[in-house]
């Protein structure tokens, strides 16, 4: 009774002032109810919906590569791939061990490739089923039918692993052109940090050279994917939507795969022969130019490589064979090895001195089988002396007292001028990746490389294609399909156009010169004279005549280890020599012999056989 007498009347004011707070409160709360179901209704059901549904990617296939003709030299073909789902897998353990025992693999290379894969390396399943719970990661590729059918037998038991089709690249050509084409292989940490921002994934499958890393963002194509709707646990329940990739961009390309295939029968048929001679394995490069275009028809560099190999995961004792291979397979020798050219570079010597006026081709010049230039003394070929002769007898019988004269005549600046305007000392800017430039050598260089400066006397070397000069097989054949055109030195470049998958073209090639070099169109005429008498009686190349097939060439052979290694030796030539369709280089890299025995038999057969004609005779020693 106390405790009631001492509670105090309800203050009306503050009863009511309570009633419109809890009101105000209500009405608030009502308010953002309503906010919810009406105005972002849609928006947060989409936000829970995208906890419960997860975008699996689907590789798209490459696009296609043609030769001029449409010969298809690369695809894609489909394969049988082994993928799991780390979200799906409840027994790790158990799961790889038995997947390990139904294709007949290690389990330790499968936990390999599951976690160290695509440039990561997870510690644990469980690192791995938090950062790519969906996958799929591959475990194995090119999967055999056997195969296949006890995965699918056993599947009730395998949750997670799932057996997939995918579009693997394909080269029906094998090894011919491995290095004009490249290889695919799956993306690097590196790589994929590059090319993110172009939308590249870590499960992407990228080119790692020629034309299949420069062209990769148009073969790529676009992934498709599947929308899957998992539960809590992340499992998938059901799929629920599928888009089509679309296949990659094709390439349309300036080779012609005959004249591809004949150069690659031709110079392995010519290694064969010297390495039975030598007991040595040896190496080589050529390539055939479209003088007026600059197109590439055929680019071969041996000893090749199958890119197959690189396509479904090239394995650790393929790979290791590849790298300590000391000819080095994987290197490509046409746009890589530089060399002194020899006397093939002798056509551009002559044509400069004429453009120079420092002599005419007329001109008779005594060859006593000597020179004396600038206090030292050069001697003739096997010290020949071929007494008096002009410039086209020069050309073919390759006379280097002549040259050394020629050079002489032209001196260093002019002698660099010239070799510089040929393309020499510069990359062509070939559509293929590491190409390099050669050299020209200058006083700067020469202190910086050996301490010394040029002799006076050096000029004279150069003229005939030694010394510390150096040019690539691509330069070479470029600067013969200049000498075959006219003076044009155009870009080489092995596509000519892009089509995407609907057969749209969506990019164009146009040829594009470099420039056009400083040599009158006659002077040019002369040179090629004395090229087409290269074959001819009296000539480096005599025995090489082609019935039928009017042709120019120039051999040229290198001294190496200061003449105590066996010879490199070259040869370049076009045809047809009134109107030039082709023009070659061949390089033949350590393999001993001459020019005109080693390098020429090469460009004869592939010629003689491109123009239907029957392929030459060996022919006989000569430089």
């Amino acid at each position: 009774m106390a405790a009631e007498s001492q509670r105090q009347p309800l203050n009306p004011r503050r009863f009511w002032s309570f009633v419109a707070a809890l009101a105000l409160m209500v009405a608030a709360l009502a308010a953002r109810l309503v906010q919810i179901q009406l105005v972002h209704g849609a928006q947060f059901e989409a936000a829970a919906r995208a906890n419960q549904i997860r975008q699996i990617e689907i590789a798209a296939p490459r696009g296609l590569i043609f030769d001029r003709r449409g010969v298809v030299i690369a695809r894609s073909r489909p394969s049988f791939v082994l993928a799991v789902i780390p979200s799906e897998v409840t027994t790790p353990e158990q799961t790889i061990t038995k997947v390990a025992a139904l294709i007949g693999r290690p389990p330790s290379e499968l936990w390999a490739r599951l976690l160290h894969h695509r440039g990561v390396n997870y510690k644990s399943f469980d690192e791995l089923q938090v950062y790519e719970p969906y996958g799929p990661v591959i475990l194995a590729r090119a999967l055999h039918p056997a195969q296949v059918a006890r995965l699918v037998e056993a599947s009730e038991d395998l949750s997670g692993i799932d057996v997939e089709v995918q579009a693997v690249r394909d080269y029906p050509y094998r090894t011919a052109g491995s290095h004009l084409l490249g290889h695919v292989g799956q993306i690097t940490e590196g790589e994929y940090r590059r090319l993110e921002h172009l939308g590249y994934t870590p499960n992407d499958v990228v080119g790692k050279d020629g034309l299949e890393t420069v062209y990769d963002t148009w073969l790529r194509g676009t992934p498709g994917g599947k929308r899957v709707v998992v539960d809590a646990q992340g499992k998938v329940v059901r799929n629920i939507g599928y888009a089509d990739p679309k296949p990659g961009d094709s390439l349309v390309t300036s080779l012609d795969w005959r004249l591809q295939m004949y150069l690659e029968v031709g110079m392995r048929r010519e290694l064969e022969r010297q390495s039975r001679l030598t007991g040595r394995r040896l190496a080589g490069a050529a390539v055939a130019i479209d003088p007026n275009t600059g197109g590439i028809l055929a680019l071969v560099s041996m000893p090749n490589y199958n890119p197959n190999d690189f396509s479904d995961g090239i394995s650790e004792r393929n790979y290791a064979r590849y790298v300590t291979d000391r000819l080095r397979p994987l290197y490509d020798r046409a746009t890589g090895a530089a060399t002194a050219t020899g006397s093939t570079f002798k056509p551009m010597v002559a044509a400069a001195a004429l453009a120079e006026h420092v002599i005419s081709a007329d001109a008779r010049f005594y060859d006593g089988g000597r020179y004396y230039c600038h206090g030292a003394t050069f001697h003739g070929f096997e010290n020949e002396a071929l007494g008096s002769i002009d410039m086209y007898q020069a050309i073919a019988a390759s006379d280097d007292v002549y040259f050394y004269h020629l050079g002489d005549l032209l001196g260093h600046d002019r002698l660099r001028n010239f070799a510089l305007q040929f393309g020499l000392d510069a990359k062509t800017g070939i559509d293929l990746p590491g190409e390099y430039e050669g050299n020209w050598p200058t006083n700067a260089w020469m202190m910086k490389v050996y301490g010394l400066p040029m002799e006076p006397s050096d000029v004279c070397i150069l003229a005939i294609g030694q010394g510390a000069m150096e040019a690539t097989p691509i330069q070479m054949a470029n600067a013969v399909a200049a000498i075959a055109n006219g003076g044009t030195l155009w870009r080489p470049h092995i596509v000519t156009a892009v089509r995407n998958w609907r057969g749209k073209t969506v990019k164009v090639t146009e040829p594009t010169p470099i420039r056009h070099i400083s040599i009158p169109s006659q002077d040019f005429a002369v040179v090629r004279k004395g090229m087409s008498m290269v074959t001819g009686a009296g000539g480096t190349a005599f025995g090489l005549t082609i019935p039928g097939l009017a042709y120019g060439g120039k051999t040229g052979t290198v001294e190496t280890d200061g003449g105590n290694g066996p010879n490199t030796t070259w040869f370049e030539a076009f045809a047809p020599v009134d109107h030039p369709t082709v023009a070659i280089a061949v390089y033949m890299e350590r393999t001993g012999g001459y020019g005109s025995t080693v390098a020429a038999p090469v460009a004869a057969y592939a010629l003689a056989k491109y123009f239907g004609k029957k392929p030459p005779a060996l022919a006989a020693p000569g430089e």
